[in-house]
């Protein structure tokens, strides 16, 4: 029996603090619905394929070995493949038929992938992971002619051509809005919104030096606003957690990648800023409440030591969406506890 309150001792003191239960809807954001975009091109029989990072024709390698390779596509009328590799820092996109010579498509500094051949075969298609949105870029190969579509601050999830090559519909998120799917000229002209999205957040959106704030788009004299700092590997998409916050608390909200002085700095100094109620998600400021991952946190609980809250990882963002809501309501005892 005392070996049973011991071990029950130690589980309640991880991380120092008593562990408090989550409440079943932190656990989880309903997932907003999200359009299928799908294509049913012709099959495609070749032997065409990916080993240890170098495309192979049979047995026959057509490329080096590359850090990874992240898409290739074969055309049979050119008998050409076209891929992503990454080289260096970043994916870029190559040209190769018989193994002799690898034509590169000329770089830019960030990762393009997911290509493909249009079809009829003289267009290649594929996504530059830009830093303020996404681009689909098409390059006629035949004259090395390169044509972009921009998306701002927004993440492309698939291309998909129509038979006749003249237009693609193109499914994509954004920081504020939840999956669009959207047709065009491969130009980029007489662009048409097909499926709106299901959530657009009703916001006013300001790039700044390390992230992208986010406000209401009416601002009233001596508003003070608590602020969210979410932070996340790509600020570019649209999160189901985020979005439930947004959508039912007036606040400021910056999504940024990192979190360093000078961004801290610069949102503390915004006048509308409740420096008293600000918070770090998926990282710490000693001057927020920070919601952190922490492994060592059992399912379905979370704990909180000063200005730290820590839960199991998988539910960062669902927590923290619940989490800041409720504080907002004035809904939490000092302990973090909930009344």
């Amino acid at each position: 029996m005392r070996a049973f309150f011991s071990a029950s001792y130690l589980l309640l003191a991880t991380c120092g603090a008593a562990l408090l239960p989550i409440p079943k809807d932190w656990l989880h954001t309903p997932a907003t619905a999200r359009a299928a975009l799908r294509s049913t091109p012709p099959e495609k029989r070749s032997p065409i394929h990916v080993q240890g990072n170098r495309i192979y024709d049979g047995e026959k390698a057509l490329t080096p070995g590359y850090q990874s390779i992240d898409s290739f596509d074969y055309s049979e009328a050119r008998q050409e493949v076209v891929f992503s590799a990454k080289r260096a820092n970043s994916f870029d996109i190559g040209l190769v038929s018989d193994g002799t010579r690898i034509n590169w498509v000329p770089e830019d500094p960030a990762d393009e992938v997911a290509v493909q051949w249009a079809p009829r075969g003289n267009k290649v298609s594929f996504v530059v992971r830009g830093k303020a949105g996404d681009l689909v870029r098409t390059v006629h190969v035949p004259t090395a002619t390169p044509l972009t579509v921009d998306f701002p601050y927004a993440t492309v999830r698939s291309v998909v051509w129509e038979p006749e090559a003249e237009r693609f519909a193109v499914s994509y998120d954004a920081v504020d809005a939840s999956l669009v799917v959207e047709t065009m000229r491969y130009d980029g002209t007489n662009r048409k919104i097909t499926t709106p999205a299901v959530v657009k957040l009703d916001i006013s959106l300001e790039p700044i030096p390390g992230a992208l704030l986010m406000r209401p788009p009416t601002m009233r004299y001596g508003d003070r606003l608590p602020l969210v700092i979410w932070l996340t590997a790509n600020r570019n998409a649209w999160s189901d957690a985020r979005g439930a916050l947004q959508q039912g608390n007036r606040i400021g909200c910056a999504v940024a990648t990192t979190l360093d002085d000078a961004l801290w700095a610069a949102l503390v100094d915004l006048p509308w800023v409740d420096k008293s109620r600000i918070y770090v998600v998926n990282g710490s400021h000693a001057n927020a409440v920070s919601i952190v991952g922490d492994g060592s946190i059992p399912g379905e609980r979370y704990s909180r030591e000063g200005s730290v809250v820590r839960v199991p990882p998988a539910v960062v963002e669902s927590f923290a969406s619940g989490f800041i809501a409720n504080q907002l309501k004035g809904n939490a005892r000092p302990d973090g506890s909930l009344r």
